[in-house]
């Protein structure tokens, strides 16, 4: 199965899986709610993956029409040559013929001198010959003259034979050239030829460029609309906690006091891997792997898993409607139903998840909401 067909059939699945679900927000139990954002987070790995498999394959597929592009060009730029050489061909072909017509014409018109002198000579046969001998002063005079009439006769003759064969020549020549101009119109009929597969190819593969990128769209969509799914099961989530007392005080700074760096603060920002503006749920600080994370108040642990974007991250609950998310960590110290307390080491920074290096990814969120963490933690930095 080709990887398009492959590709198109997991894309339908999805899309019915989409288009008959019903989003259930109704569950009774926290864990029922986990159960559920983890069966999407499957699923939205699964859309991941194709959708790198989508990116690969436009890559590859913008990569041919590239060289396509670049073969056209050539052939092109090949075509112009051959035709420029067929209109040399033309050129030469045409003076050609203009020159083997006026040597045809001064053929005819030596023929003619050339048989006037020969008749006018052969007339003068029996008597011609009497009249220059008794006309010369002696013999020797009358066999030079003789000489002179033979050699006008022979000239004319061998002037006739030059042009004829000059003629002969032109015609080799023209009839050389016709060959080359034919050889030359079929080099540019298969070229043209050749130009017809590689634009069909270029617009083959533009088609499924366009193919390539509506079946990304489809599925950004449907990630867009787990996404928000899991949004809605956290936030219910969290109106399953219980209604208790928030800890109370500023929070602790998640890692140790010398990693102050913010690498990427709360709000809007473009993605750090597929560009498209977002909005950035947290604040993201620079850590080596294996820095311990500290829990930035006492609370509950309730969410202790792998999701797809904040790989293995980590839920407390606060109190009074207030949690923290710890995310892209490279091992999780807690459990679920755990207990914490303020400052405990409840993981190692890594960078799973969606992340382009080591680093933490911490949020606050008031009631299911998420918040600008800042105005909660520390200024130590």
């Amino acid at each position: 199965m080709s990887l398009k067909k492959s590709i198109s059939l997991v894309l339908i699945i999805i899309m019915f899986l989409f288009a008959f679900r019903p989003v259930d927000v109704s569950a009774s139990s926290i864990s029922d709610l986990q159960q559920k954002m983890q069966e999407n987070s499957k699923k939205i790995e699964a859309l991941k993956a194709e959708i790198q498999k989508l990116k690969g394959e436009s890559a590859s597929t913008a990569n041919e029409i590239s060289k396509l592009d670049l073969e056209l060009e050539s052939l092109n730029a090949e075509a112009d040559g051959l035709q420029l050489e067929i209109d040399d061909l033309n050129s030469k072909i045409e003076a050609n013929e203009i020159a083997i017509e006026d040597l045809g014409i001064k053929i005819a018109e030596n023929n003619l001198i050339l048989e006037q002198r020969l008749r006018a000579s052969y007339k003068r046969g029996d008597v011609g010959y009497i009249e220059i001998v008794l006309n010369s002063e002696n013999l020797i005079d009358a066999l030079t003259r003789m000489d002179m009439i033979q050699l006008i006769v022979k000239e004319d003759v061998n002037l006739l034979k030059d042009i004829q064969e000059q003629k002969t020549n032109l015609e080799e020549l023209k009839a050389q050239q016709e060959k080359e101009k034919e050889e030359v119109a079929i080099a540019k009929s298969k070229l043209e030829d050749k130009k017809k597969q590689v634009e069909a190819s270029q617009n083959a593969k533009s088609a499924y460029m366009a193919e390539l990128q509506k079946d990304m769209k489809k599925m950004q969509e449907a990630e867009q609309k787990m996404e928000k799914e899991n949004l809605q099961f956290e936030k219910r989530i969290q109106q399953l906690q219980l209604e208790s007392e928030y800890a109370g005080g500023k929070m602790l700074w998640p890692l140790p006091t010398h990693l102050t760096s913010i690498s990427s603060p709360f709000g809007k920002r473009p993605h750090p891997l597929y560009g498209y503006w977002s909005n950035h749920r947290g604040v993201d600080i620079r850590c080596p792997y294996n820095t311990e994370v500290y829990a930035a108040n006492s609370g509950t642990v309730i969410v202790a898993e792998f999701h797809w974007s904040y790989g293995n991250y980590v839920i407390i609950d606060h109190g009074g409607k207030i949690a923290t998310v710890y995310g892209h960590n490279t091992k999780l110290l807690v459990k679920v139903g755990q207990k914490v307390t303020r400052g405990q080491a409840i993981a190692l920074s890594g960078s799973t998840g969606e992340s382009t290096g080591p680093h933490l990814h911490f949020e606050v969120r008031e009631n299911g909401v998420v918040v600008d963490p800042m105005p909660y933690l520390p200024k130590i930095y």
